[in-house]
């Protein structure tokens, strides 16, 4: 009767312990997730905890587990494409199947996965990582798989194209987290159209293979003031961290300076952050090509992958205010970060700023579609800093760039880009 007891008790409370944990990661992340906090969300004593996980790295990996597996049972795979079928049908249908719902608790794992990312210091556990890892390396299998089924081109183009649609739905989650009011469909319409502009682009390219381009030194300003210092430190220690995890005395140390210069320059934290988010927005805008539209009389269509290389460039060094940004819209919490509205507002800049050169682009015949063109590029933009944060994915700038704006205007328009 005791054995049966325990043995009812003990699934029981793994099940609550893993559900504990998925949720608390999702608020806070690696870093801001312990023992304690799990074991006071389950109400459980600390043997429970340790009865089925040994630390808090088995336990987070085997919460992010628990959560891809649930979420699996409810959200289908893709479908084949029927023979004969429309390509773009196909991808839409399939895309609208594992793009809903990205507000579910159920995705707490997708959240956490991504949370990963964004922390890379030594107090972040490889556990987790790796259990994310290897999700992601069989959703690239699944959608490689899909892809050769339905195009039958080569194996390196069929990885471009699981790799564009990873990134799709990466981006698509976080757009969710930045504008509560995203309509998903019409994004979901513009990424069949461009997936399916790629795949046709790679058919009739075969024996395309990637040029590679030398990136210029990365080159940084010497943080002479002790502001600039401390915020430097900021974005030094979340970077390794998490927000959680950067702490003012961590801040303070990794700069060299007391604790009472950061109250000199910042009224706390928060304002910390906001400032360094700020600041290295200014930076990467500096690195960027001019966002002037055309002259008339140019080709947009070829100026357009001009324009993005610099971005997809700099999304292989993480710019520091799109990682911190993330870092305070990705946690799940009943009120949000500070410094989230501030994060919001660079990127609703950026988002105008891009869609004003597609308006000058296009002119008056597609202007109506910048918008959409703008908040599409920010989407696959997204989803491609993670890709880079997570596998490395060599896909040179340039070539990338090139498919980039194949993707982003297959929309038809007046003025399209030749093939």
């Amino acid at each position: 009767m005791v054995e049966k007891s325990l043995r009812e008790h003990t699934t029981g409370s793994r099940q609550m312990i893993l559900e504990a944990a998925l949720r608390l990661a999702a608020e806070r992340g690696y870093v801001g997730t312990t023992m304690a906090l799990v074991r006071r969300a389950t109400g459980l004593p600390p043997s429970s905890l340790y009865w089925h996980f040994s630390n808090k790295d088995q336990l987070l990996a085997e919460a992010l587990e628990h959560g891809y597996s649930s979420w699996r049972r409810v959200v289908p795979r893709w479908e084949p494409l029927p023979t004969g079928g429309d390509l773009r049908d196909g991808l839409l249908a399939n895309l609208r199947r594992t793009t809903s719902d990205t507000h579910d608790a159920k995705t707490d794992w997708w959240r956490m996965g991504l949370m990963l990312a964004l922390e890379s210091g030594p107090t972040v556990g490889d556990g987790p990582r790796e259990r994310f890892l290897r999700i992601r390396t069989q959703t690239l299998a699944d959608f490689e798989l899909w892809w050769s089924e339905a195009v039958g081109l080569p194996p390196a183009h069929t990885e471009i194209l699981a790799r564009l649609t990873l990134a799709a739905h990466d981006g698509l989650f976080i757009h969710t987290q930045t504008d509560a009011y995203a309509e998903l469909d019409s994004l979901r319409r513009r990424l069949a159209d461009g997936l399916a502009e790629v795949a046709i682009h790679l058919g009739k390219n075969p024996a395309a293979t990637p040029v590679a381009m030398d990136l210029p030194p990365a080159t940084y300003e010497a943080k002479s003031t002790s502001r600039e210092k401390l915020v430097a430190a900021a974005l030094e220690v979340a970077a390794e961290s998490g927000y959680e995890g950067a702490s003012i005395s961590r801040i303070c140390a990794a700069a060299g300076l007391p604790a009472s210069s950061v109250y000199w320059h910042f009224a706390n934290k928060d304002d910390l952050f906001s400032a360094a988010v700020d600041d290295s927005y200014r930076a990467w805008s500096r690195t960027q090509s001019s966002r002037q539209a055309p002259s008339p009389g140019i080709d947009w269509a070829t100026e357009l992958p001009r324009m993005l290389t610099p971005l997809v460039a700099s999304l292989r060094r993480l710019p520091p205010f799109l990682r911190i940004g993330l870092m305070l819209v990705l946690p799940k919490r009943p009120e949000p970060l500070p410094g989230r509205d501030r994060f919001l507002a660079v990127r609703r800049q950026s988002r105008e700023d891009f869609a004003g050169w597609f308006r000058g682009a296009l002119g008056d015949d597609g202007a109506e579609h910048a918008d959409e063109m703008a908040v599409l590029l920010l989407v696959i933009a997204d989803g491609l800093l993670f890709a880079e944060a997570l596998e490395s994915a060599d896909m040179p700038p340039v070539t990338t760039s090139d498919l980039l704006a194949r993707l982003i205007a297959a929309t038809p328009f007046p003025t399209q880009i030749s093939h």
